[in-house]
């Protein structure tokens, strides 16, 4: 997960819900990490969004629709 500052999901942990959100064409999140993140953060949902690392720039209102989704699931 790049430079994340935490080594060891045991004493660092987030257990609410969590969207991580992904461009398909990136492999900054790669499907091997998923694991780790799992650990860090249990609660998490991922969604993918047909883009690259810039998916917000490059898919805004998908990237919008994404996380209103995730939020209003919540309620």
């Amino acid at each position: 997960m790049g430079d994340f500052p935490f080594t060891d999901p045991d004493t660092h942990r987030y257990e609410g819900p969590t969207l991580i959100v992904r461009g398909s064409h990136s492999h900054y999140v790669a499907d091997e990490t998923l694991p780790v993140i799992g650990r860090f953060f249990p609660r998490f949902e991922l969604r993918d969004v047909e883009a690259g690392h810039w998916l917000i720039s490059e898919k805004p209102e998908e990237f919008r629709r994404v996380v209103v989704e995730f939020l209003q699931d919540k309620d």
